[in-house]
């Protein structure tokens, strides 16, 4: 048995199926008199494990925050400077403009409806330590000091991706991109354990709602966005294959969104954001989704990948995935499916071994020789 291959829901039916039948079997030991060892193996606490804490915000070891801290944080969510975008009290980011309030060049002052990067008059406002310094810190409790930085630069590179799984339907801002429940914990914990397997230090951070979640990668140099955003559909496709995962639902969408600059781009909030920290928010956490206490050392010390690292994956990958599908349509990312629509087809190399049918009153599969994404059996309905 693979415990790797399956997520958290499936191993918990299984400890639960486990309890189930000791507890069975000691009543028919009982019954029959016989002697057995009296573990309570399923009542130990395991090893190294830690409670999830209520109150996450307490966790949290505060750092004070100056310009030299901000830009040692920039220096990992490095984004164009050129621009950025601020939290409005809706809930919506607007790229921050010099002209904004100025009646005689604003049209939105004047009552027009524009988007501002199609405006002649627009005078972008450059991200300084000061504005990042408000981020962190956090003065405003209606929380309009958050900023969102455009991963994607000038020159068509980036130096970090982040996967989001915030809520992905329409006007889900208006909540904060908050997700409705609590599923989309295992498709984060899928993703970070495919990271983990592949030596891939990555951060996942609890969104400022606490109901969504974003992963983010660093690279140790720029490189091409259209580069980065391959190694992640790829990091997707792979983890698809491996972790008995059908699909990712919840997963949202990338950042930076466009391998080409055409645009400003799509934004992403920037995490350790002061307001939200003080809850246990907008904070990096560890696989018990306990928020890290030292926030900070745990950014600083995330280790970045390097170009040549990310183009080993890529090439790794790619052979991998087209052995087990035969095709190399996965590679077009014109023609991929969102992952939340996507799933995959039943192929002869899913199984080790054969695959044994009992044909009755229904139809009855043993799984046991399955392998991952195929081992659900409610994956198989659409396919036998």
């Amino acid at each position: 048995m693979n415990i790797e291959s399956y997520n958290l829901d499936s191993l918990r039916k299984i400890v639960r199926e486990l309890q189930r039948e000791n507890k069975e079997l000691r009543e028919l030991l009982k019954k029959e008199n016989i002697p057995y060892a009296a573990s309570e193996v399923f009542q130990d606490t395991p090893f190294r494990a830690e409670e999830y804490e209520l109150d996450q915000g307490a966790r949290i070891v505060q750092q004070y925050i100056d310009k030299n801290v901000a830009t040692r944080f920039f220096s990992m969510f490095w984004g164009r400077e050129d621009v950025f975008a601020r939290r409005a009290k809706n809930g919506n980011y607007y790229p921050q403009c010099n002209n904004r309030w100025n009646h005689a060049l604003c049209p939105k002052q004047k009552g027009e409806k524009r988007y501002c990067e199609d405006c002649e008059s627009k005078s972008w406002m450059k991200l300084t330590p000061d504005i990042l310094v408000n981020h962190l810190v956090g003065y405003r409790e209606d929380r309009t000091d958050v900023i969102g930085v455009y991963p994607l630069l000038l020159d068509g590179t980036c130096r970090f991706l982040v996967f989001d799984f915030d809520n992905h339907e329409k006007d889900a801002e208006k909540k904060d991109f908050a997700n409705e429940d609590g599923a989309w914990h295992d498709e984060v914990d899928a993703l970070r354990l495919i990271c983990s397997q592949n030596g891939i230090d990555a951060l996942v951070e609890r969104s400022r709602s606490g109901r969504g979640a974003h992963i983010w990668i660093f690279f140790r140099k720029a490189i091409s966005a259209e580069t980065a955003r391959n190694f992640g559909f790829l990091l997707l496709d792979k983890g698809a294959t491996t972790i008995n995962l059908k699909s990712f639902r919840y997963y949202d969408r990338m950042y930076p969104s466009q391998d080409e600059i055409n645009s400003i781009g799509n934004l992403i909030a920037l995490p350790l954001q002061g307001q939200a920290l003080k809850n246990g928010n907008s904070a990096f956490v560890d696989e018990n989704w306990n928020a890290y206490p030292n926030q900070w050392e745990r950014l600083l010390q995330t280790r970045k990948l390097s170009q040549d690292e990310v183009e080993q994956y890529i090439t790794k990958w790619q052979g991998e995935l087209f052995i087990r599908h035969g095709t190399s349509h996965y590679l077009n990312t014109a023609k991929r499916l969102k992952p939340w629509k996507k799933q995959d087809d039943f192929a002869a190399s899913d199984v080790t071994g054969k695959l044994h049918i009992v044909l009755a009153d229904g139809i009855y599969i043993d799984a046991l020789n399955l392998k991952p994404p195929f081992a659900k059996s409610d994956t198989l309905y659409g396919h036998v």
